[in-house]
């Protein structure tokens, strides 16, 4: 190993004997190749810092430009976030639109379909009936406008508002006292033209040609009727509207007492109301009612006989004394008589025969004494049904008028019903003293029959105590 390292280092130095010419020979070139070497580095080495300045200016350009970028970015993402905050704000906007519209179109419905109608039919019925020619085509017009669905919802609003003015108006003009012209019926059926004069809910109407004057009411036709409060009520009403006197009369009523007397019909009015059944009616009433009369004249003039008139009698009959038996018969009232008569005419025979003539007598009685009680019966029940007949008939009528003229007023239909219950009402007040008049004749007539049987008894009994002998005697004779 030691050999190989010293032949290596002789190699070597045999070579740099041998190169060392060309070492030499070249050393110029070497230099200039290495100032040439370090004049590039230090050109490069410029031109790197060169580089590197215009890297560094790019770069601060770059990065203004990254801010500038990024600040656009934050720009555009908080443009975004205010758009969907805008979108969303937009969306419940919309929502909230559109439940404030439901709920204005429910005010609108309720106000329109539901107030004003109430107000109309208020202010309706409030109007008096000579104020209907000033103020009904108005109101007329105010109902169509609401109840026509082509009217838009301003027009609506502008014919509402003009209504209220008018309400407004009216209101305020009550309070100081409302005058103005027009025509109101009298009580004869008359058409006046004069003045109305209106304070709150009363009007009063006075008449330019004539001195009529009064309180004013409406009629089945819907005309004023002009009613009669008073002869000086009325001459006061006329004093105060000519300016002479500073007092009204008032009815606190607002009418319904006048209304009330009016209504208040005379005995043959009511019967009138009553149609064609009432004749019938009356014509059972007047023949139960002469029928009454007699039968409580002759029932009720039956007197009771004296309680020892059939025992003086049998004690007569036993002294063997018809006459006096006949003549003590005679003094007993009607119809017992005529029974104790015939006991006497028949004392001497056998007792069968005495009870059989007693009771024949009784028999003959009792026809007489029923006589035409059946038609008083028959009365008290007929007439209620002829009532009923009555009433059913005017209802029908009042049905037949409805299909005619329509169930709009229901004034003129409670009138008719008023009307066909007259019948009934009839029937009844004649039905009720009839059946109490039967029954108390019925019982009358029963008390007269049960008190002849009972002296009828008496009399039997008395005559089937008396002497044997004498009896059989009786027996052996006939």
């Amino acid at each position: 190993m030691i050999r190989s390292s010293l032949t290596f280092l002789w190699l070597g130095m045999i070579g740099c004997v041998w190169l060392s010419p060309a070492i030499l020979v070249h050393g110029q070139d070497l230099r200039s190749m290495t100032m040439a070497e370090i004049g590039e580095r230090q050109r490069l080495a410029d031109q790197l810092k060169a580089l590197r300045r215009d890297v560094g200016e790019q770069q601060s350009a770059l990065a203004d430009q990254l801010r500038a970028l990024e600040k656009q970015t934050a720009g555009l993402e908080d443009e975004l976030e205010s758009s969907r905050a805008a979108r969303d704000s937009a969306s419940l906007s919309l929502e909230s639109l559109a439940s404030r519209v439901d709920g204005r179109r429910r005010e609108y419905d309720y106000i329109y379909k539901t107030l004003f109608p109430e107000l109309s039919a208020i202010y309706q019925s409030t109007i008096s009936p000579g104020e209907l020619n000033l103020l009904g085509e108005s109101l007329r017009q105010m109902n169509l406008t609401l109840e026509d669905e082509g009217q838009s919802p301003a027009e609506k609003a502008r014919a509402s508002v003009a209504f209220l003015d008018q309400v407004m108006d009216r209101v305020e003009s009550l309070g100081e006292g409302r005058r103005y012209r027009g025509s109101a019926l009298n009580g004869r059926g008359e058409m006046l033209s004069g003045e109305f004069l209106q304070y709150g809910p009363l009007s009063y109407f006075q008449s330019s040609g004539t001195t009529d004057s009064g309180l004013v009411q409406e009629s089945g036709s819907g005309k004023p009727l002009l009613v009669s409060m008073g002869k000086s009520e009325d001459a006061l009403i006329r004093e105060f509207m000519n300016g002479g006197a500073e007092e009204l009369p008032v009815d606190a009523s607002l009418g319904d007492v006048v209304a009330v007397t009016e209504t208040r019909d005379s005995l043959m009015e009511h019967l009138r109301k009553g149609g064609l059944w009432v004749y019938p009616i009356l014509a059972f009433a007047l023949v139960a009612f002469v029928v009454s009369v007699v039968k409580l004249v002759q029932i009720f003039s039956v007197r009771e006989p004296r309680p020892m008139v059939v025992h003086d009698m049998v004690k007569a009959i036993r002294a063997g004394d018809i006459p006096a038996a006949e003549k003590l018969a005679q003094s007993v009232p009607a119809p017992a008589r005529e029974m104790l008569l015939a006991a006497a005419a028949h004392a001497g025979e056998s007792i069968e025969l005495v009870e059989e003539v007693m009771y024949e007598c009784m028999l003959s009685v009792q026809p007489r004494l029923e006589r035409f009680l059946n038609i008083i019966a028959v009365t008290a029940a007929t007439a209620p049904l002829l009532g009923l007949l009555g009433t059913v008939t005017g209802i029908i009528q009042t049905f037949s008028l409805m299909r005619i003229f329509g169930a709009g007023d229901p004034k003129p239909l409670l009138s008719g019903i008023s009307e066909a219950l007259i019948t009934t009402e009839l029937g009844l007040i004649l039905a009720i003293p009839s059946l109490v008049i039967h029954s108390l004749l019925s019982r009358r007539v029963a008390g007269i029959l049960s008190r002849m049987e009972k002296l009828s008894v008496a009399f039997v009994n008395g005559l089937s105590r008396r002497d044997p002998v004498k009896a059989s005697t009786a027996d052996g004779v006939e």
